[in-house]
């Protein structure tokens, strides 16, 4: 028997999929991957990280992630950057390219949403959206 609680979660995966499937196919021109643009993603909100902690927060081995880094770097979209006091540390970040394509990446997904917020929903309705991103916020940061 499901619970309510089952349900929820279970309505909650569904629709977050279709959403993220939606998303997804507003950039799907892109010669870059998911994978790819996870990573740049994770370069632009830190700014500088170590492909060690890159690994970490995409949740992949380092030969994983060693591909990605390779990818990347060979077409402009990271620098490497060899730390001056450990030279076995190479901190990652991103190229001008590399920003340029998630600035256009995310603004065709940001125009997809406002087009769809704004044809689908009254003010009130948008006003619940915004008070349920705090708490989606939060559950999408739950790594247990």
């Amino acid at each position: 028997m499901k619970t309510p609680l089952i349900e929820m979660a279970s309505d909650l995966r569904t629709v977050s999929t279709r959403l993220v499937r939606n998303l997804r196919q507003q950039s799907s021109n892109t010669a870059y991957s998911h994978v790819d643009l996870l990573t740049m993603g994770l370069l632009h909100e830190h700014g500088s990280l170590l492909p060690s902690e890159l690994a970490q927060l995409e949740r992949v081995s380092a030969q994983a992630i060693s591909q990605v880094i390779q990818r990347l770097h060979a077409d402009g979209c990271l620098v490497k950057t060899i730390d001056k006091d450990d030279k076995r540390k190479t901190a990652l970040s991103l190229t001008p390219k590399g920003n340029k394509i998630l600035d256009e990446i995310w603004e065709q997904r940001n125009q997809w949403l406002v087009a769809a917020i704004d044809s689908l929903f009254d003010e009130a309705e948008r006003a619940t959206i915004a008070e349920s991103l705090v708490l989606l916020k939060r559950l999408s940061e739950y790594n247990k």
